[in-house]
């Protein structure tokens, strides 16, 4: 999870420090304030406990005590008349407790689509600053100041209730339609199929699903050498979308289906393929 988590995170930054640049570019002979490398790194943070909060909701909600000592890098070049200055943070360590969010609850993988951060109190933040090999943090009085202003900005941003949301997943993959009834579909024979195996019989069997959808198709067993099978076997399907679904019905050879599969040769066609939308349908009572 932590590579989405970084490339999210990094995302967040820019945006959020877009405007905050842009106010003092032109002032104070500065030309541009942007970044030449912004990654949280490959360590992922260390998790120190965890509580697992119950909700109504389809969510998941964690509140773990974290420690990271990461590998981030995160370099700012400061453009000042015809010089350029690099910043670059260093030695970076955070100790804090947030609370974590994970919803929706989806079943594409990861398995959630928004993470919304919080914090439950005020993190220890500890870092240096390096600008042209030297560590501006070693000048007195600087670092406190730089912690407490760094406290106190991420306080009035995420402590709870506020909180930093991180979309993981686009909406078009969030969107999952709710079952709204089901499709009972009885097989009942095959007549007259064509003959298929070198001693001119088959063994046929059916496929069938519902269009747009990403469960695996049902199937009928295999009846051997036969052109006249019979089957009376029945089915459920679940139905999300009765405007547009269609009922998808396939036969096949069970003798050919490597070629279907590999070769896709002449021989290894379907004899069939139906496809009925639900709307078409005939009801039965």
């Amino acid at each position: 999870m932590w590579p989405y988590l970084d490339k999210a995170i990094c995302a967040q930054i820019r945006s959020a420090t877009e405007p905050m640049f842009a106010e003092y570019v032109g002032k104070y002979q500065i030309e541009a304030i942007e970044f030449d490398n912004l990654s949280l790194g490959t360590i992922p943070p260390e998790i120190h406990g965890l509580k697992v909060c119950e909700t109504n909701e389809k969510e998941l909600v964690l509140e773990p005590a974290v420690r990271w000592a990461g590998n981030p890098n995160i370099v700012l070049t400061l453009k000042l008349l015809s010089f350029r200055i690099t910043i670059q943070l260093v030695d970076l360590q955070i100790f804090m407790a947030p609370r974590i969010t994970l919803k929706p609850l989806v079943p594409t993988f990861p398995c959630f689509a928004t993470v919304a951060v919080s914090l439950l109190w005020k993190p220890d933040v500890d870092f240096g600053m390096s600008i042209l090999g030297g560590d501006i943090m070693a000048i007195p009085g600087l670092y406190q100041f730089v912690q407490k202003t760094i406290k106190r900005q991420l306080a009035s941003l995420y402590i709870w209730p506020q909180a930093l949301e991180i979309p993981i997943l686009d909406s078009a993959t969030v969107a999952v339609k709710k079952p709204v009834g089901i499709l009972h579909v009885k097989v009942v024979r095959a007549q007259k199929l064509l003959k298929k195996d070198i001693l001119g019989t088959s063994d046929p069997y059916v496929k069938l699903n519902l269009s747009g959808e990403r469960l695996p198709s049902k199937k009928t067993t295999i009846k051997k050498r036969n052109l006249n099978p019979e089957w009376n076997e029945k089915f459920k399907l679940i139905v999300k979308d009765p405007g547009s679904q269609v009922l998808q019905l396939q036969v096949f050879d069970w003798d050919k289906i490597v070629m279907i599969l590999r070769i896709r040769s002449k021989e290894g066609k379907l004899w069939l393929n139906l496809c009925m939308p639900l709307l078409e349908l005939t009801v039965v009572s």
